[in-house]
């Protein structure tokens, strides 16, 4: 391992930088201002050089505001020294007196599109491990020759006005926000910062695999290209957005304002839209695509929006016939009338019930389902450990596994209960989660516990007997991986003009 190292460490020589200072750090990190008196915050570290330099600085703009910071690496067990590599950035961290824990990506690893289900399992874990430490902000290394490189793969996909602006400085998970204090720093100052601090950092092999698009970008002309499209810094050192980044301020603006007028997510993860309200707004084809595909992106739990011209024309269609039915995105686009209703398309779904696993049932965070829920046990009220409740008999699946939902009797029943539920068609009941002990229900997604027992006694059901042991102190939280909106573009200025 030691050996590998040496021959990883420090192999590209090319560039010389101007080491990054305090100052310019800590007013970077102003632009992200509000910060608790004492600040606690993570920083991801991979071991490379961005990282490294980052977790430096940022130790020493903690200590000045006599904060916390812990470093947090994400050993993704890709590669057979992975491990090893995690191990040596924690003793490298400890060297510097920063405290470093490792999380690891265990499971089975997909076959394609490798990267991108390590992104999405890097910051599900690391959101996680922030929650349980109560840590509000995670600072991410990307920089400016990682934005550059964005912006030209969006080039290349034809990108809308979100897109062409490039990645946010800021961003927000489901616990934290993720922070960017680097965008504008170049490369070369980040391994000059290390070199000064005489300290050694891993390069990635990854990094150069051209099979990624993002290193054959990184690779090509079209990178040079693309970094003139970065933040503009006037003489005075204030910000001078680009037109890019204006255009996307002022999209979000109009799409959020879409969202906000004719839009209703409902607990049980179904969209509805009031069809006048949006028709009345007359929103540009861009605000609408960028509206509905966030609206298909939330419902179906996807990490992406459908493609742009499928959703242009799931909207032509939605406009000219009042009873439309569009597959898209995992869902299903269902007009009636004077509404538009988005839910998950059942076909599209695994349906293979999925056994509560007692190690996420028992903490706070519940287990995911589907990608859109979470299933929660009250453990305070109920005291549920692995050891006192018989989990092998629970299993989360749709609600159409069980047999009572295909009677009328059943969903009537649910309407009465649950108005918005009243209004749904069979297609979306059909797909909300449930937890089942056996064949029996005893929970649905976006119904009160005590709400399933009426459902069943009112269709004349067969009813789990709840004994001390088996009592079900459980909740359903919609929690699909991005909000409906997250708007507020970031650009931050270039650090030389903040010494000014």
């Amino acid at each position: 391992m030691a050996d590998q190292l040496k021959d990883m460490i420090n192999s590209d020589p090319a560039s010389y930088g101007n080491p990054l200072d305090a100052v310019v750090f800590s007013r970077l990190m102003d632009c992200f201002a509000p910060f608790e008196d004492r600040p606690k915050i993570a920083v991801a570290v991979s071991g490379g050089a961005d990282s490294m330099a980052l977790s430096l600085l940022a130790r020493d703009w903690c200590r000045s505001k006599g904060g916390e910071m812990i470093a947090i690496t994400v050993d993704h067990a890709l590669r057979s020294d992975s491990a090893g590599e995690a191990a040596w950035v924690g003793k490298q961290l400890r060297m510097h007196d920063i405290a470093h824990r490792i999380l690891r990506w265990d499971g089975a690893k997909p076959q394609s599109g490798v990267q991108d289900a390590a992104r999405k399992a890097r910051y599900e874990l690391l959101d996680r491990e922030l929650a349980s430490l109560g840590i509000l902000h995670l600072l991410i290394a990307h920089h400016n020759g990682d934005q550059s490189e964005t912006i030209a793969m969006r080039q290349n996909r034809a990108s809308g006005v979100l897109g062409r602006a490039g990645m946010s400085a800021r961003r927000f998970l489901r616990h934290a926000r993720v922070l960017r204090p680097l965008l504008p720093v170049a490369k070369a100052d980040l391994v000059a910062t290390l070199r000064a601090a005489g300290q050694e950092w891993i390069e990635d092999p990854s990094n150069r695999n051209a099979n990624f698009e993002r290193v054959r970008i990184r690779q090509s002309a079209a990178t040079q290209t693309a970094a003139q499209l970065g933040a503009a810094v006037s003489a005075d050192g204030k910000i001078a957005q680009t037109a890019e980044s204006k255009h996307r301020l002022m999209a979000e603006a109009a799409i959020a304002t879409l969202l906000a007028d004719a839009v209703q997510i409902a607990a049980c993860g179904v969209g509805r839209i009031d069809f006048a309200r949006w028709h009345d707004r007359q929103p540009e084809t861009d605000i609408a695509c960028y509206a509905i595909g966030q609206i298909v992106r939330v419902v179906g739990g996807s990490d992406y929006m459908p493609a742009f011209d499928a959703l242009a024309a799931a909207l032509t269609q939605l406009g000219e016939q009042s009873d439309a039915r569009i597959s898209l995105g995992g869902c299903v686009l269902h007009r009636r009338n004077a509404v538009i209703l988005v839910y998950r398309e059942i076909g599209r779904m695994d349906i293979t019930p999925k056994p509560v696993d007692p190690g996420h049932a028992c903490n706070p965070y519940g287990q995911r389902w589907d990608n859109r829920f979470e299933l929660i046990f009250d453990n305070d009220q109920h005291a549920v450990t692995a050891d006192n409740r018989d989990f092998g008999r629970l299993a989360i699946a749709p609600l159409a596994a069980c047999d009572a939902f295909h009677t009328r009797a059943f969903r009537a029943a649910i309407g009465k209960i649950t108005p918005f539920i009243d209004d749904l068609p069979r297609a979306a009941l059909a797909s909300m989660p449930a937890l089942y002990d056996k064949e029996a229900l005893l929970s649905v997604g976006g119904l009160e516990v005590s709400g399933i027992s009426d459902v069943l006694s009112a269709a004349g059901c067969n009813m789990v007997p709840i004994g001390a042991g088996m009592a079900i102190g459980v909740r359903w939280r919609f929690a699909p991986p991005t909000p409906l909106w997250e708007s507020g573009f970031k650009s931050l200025p270039n650090p030389d003009a903040l010494l000014a």
